[in-house]
């Protein structure tokens, strides 16, 4: 099977782009490590300005780094294999204050400990604080490990970027 790693289209020109003014104390990282979380505060807040963009996309930029998601592609990704958590977050134009309704944060759970260095492109940075960084620019994954998850995160400080399977593409280009 074939994983894909999953990125925002840069080429859009018109998409907004999401900016948080207030973290409410909840670190970037904490939903980005593939662990529960259980201290969303509702009242966390995304802006966007509309000279900016203003296409709502089923995957929003945003500065913090999260998966930000339409409740479309949320119900898709329900339908498959994965361990997710979500919180509903506004997202609202600065200057009109106008809401786009629909949008989780989610929160992958799933983290596999697949990655393949003998196949994969990287290059290695060794670290007094934390020992071997790997910076990878080409993922080899191996299969047998993934547990046949649809979405998931790799494991050994490589949590950031999300992949995603051959199922996964497929379902996600059926529904457009």
């Amino acid at each position: 099977m074939n994983f894909y790693k999953l990125s925002i289209d840069a080429t859009r020109k018109n998409d907004i782009i999401c900016y948080y003014k207030n973290d409410l104390g909840i670190h970037q990282y904490k939903l980005n490590a593939g662990k529960s979380f259980n201290r969303w505060d509702e009242r966390f807040i995304f802006q966007y300005d509309h000279h900016e963009g203003e296409v709502p996309t089923d995957y929003l930029d945003n500065d913090m780094g999260w998966f930000v998601v339409s409740s479309r592609l949320k119900t898709i990704m329900e339908t498959l294999h994965t361990k997710i958590e979500y919180f509903p977050v506004d997202v609202v134009e600065i200057q009109s204050g106008e809401r786009v309704e629909g949008y989780y944060i989610a929160n992958i759970l799933k983290v596999v400990h697949a990655l393949c260095l003998e196949e994969s492109d990287y290059h290695e940075m060794q670290t007094k604080s934390a020992g071997t960084i790997y910076n990878v620019r080409k993922y080899a994954i191996y299969e047998s490990k993934v547990e046949n998850s649809d979405i998931f995160k790799l494991g050994d400080r490589q949590e950031i970027p999300i992949f995603v399977s051959e199922r996964f593409k497929t379902v996600i280009e059926k529904m457009n």
